[in-house]
């Protein structure tokens, strides 16, 4: 639920950015969409197995609560390093 919260939210702040830029609102909301998704997918299926397996030995401890939501940082992480590339303005 959090993680698709966040998705929401972070294609409102590419739309929101990309009408005040003046590019085309529901492809950059979509490329925002797809940099949060995309890492939280990898994420998901290529490192939480391993830290939910080495959690298991030490239940009851903070760390099972970042396995369970690590997910949602590395999405917002790639999704502002991404946001920052798209609207980068052209220098002159």
């Amino acid at each position: 639920m959090i993680g698709t919260i966040t998705a929401l939210l972070i294609s409102y702040w590419f739309y929101k950015s990309a009408e005040a830029t003046g590019k085309n609102p529901l492809s950059s909301a979509v490329v925002g969409f797809l940099s949060y998704l995309i890492p939280c997918v990898v994420w998901t299926f290529a490192v939480t197995p391993g830290l939910r397996d080495a959690v298991e030995h030490n239940p009851g401890t903070l760390s099972g609560l970042f396995v369970n939501y690590a997910y949602i940082l590395v999405g917002v992480a790639c999704a502002v390093g991404v946001k920052y590339m798209h609207f980068k303005q052209a220098e002159s």
